[in-house]
């Protein structure tokens, strides 16, 4: 199963709702609640499927403060080598 495959399954599904609800559907960042939400992963750990995470490794983010989490951590990642 690939990496895209994983987010259409539905044990993904279940784990995003639930980690949005928990969020009470807003953004922790930056609290808006308009734009759309993604759940994203604080961490990421080989060979595991994308719902096998613990919920506190998972965080709503609306989609802008999700690019900018993305970009630091390729900024991160850059820097670190």
């Amino acid at each position: 199963m690939t990496y895209k495959e994983q987010y259409l399954h539905p044990l993904w599904q279940k784990k995003r709702l639930e980690i949005l609800e928990r969020d009470n559907w807003f953004c922790q960042a930056c609290f808006d609640d308009e734009e759309t939400l993604h759940v994203h992963h604080t961490k990421y750990i080989k060979g595991r499927k994308v719902w096998d995470y613990d919920n506190d490794d998972l965080i709503t983010y609306c989609n802008t403060c999700h690019q900018t989490v993305h970009e630091l951590m390729d900024v991160e990642k850059h820097y670190s080598q």
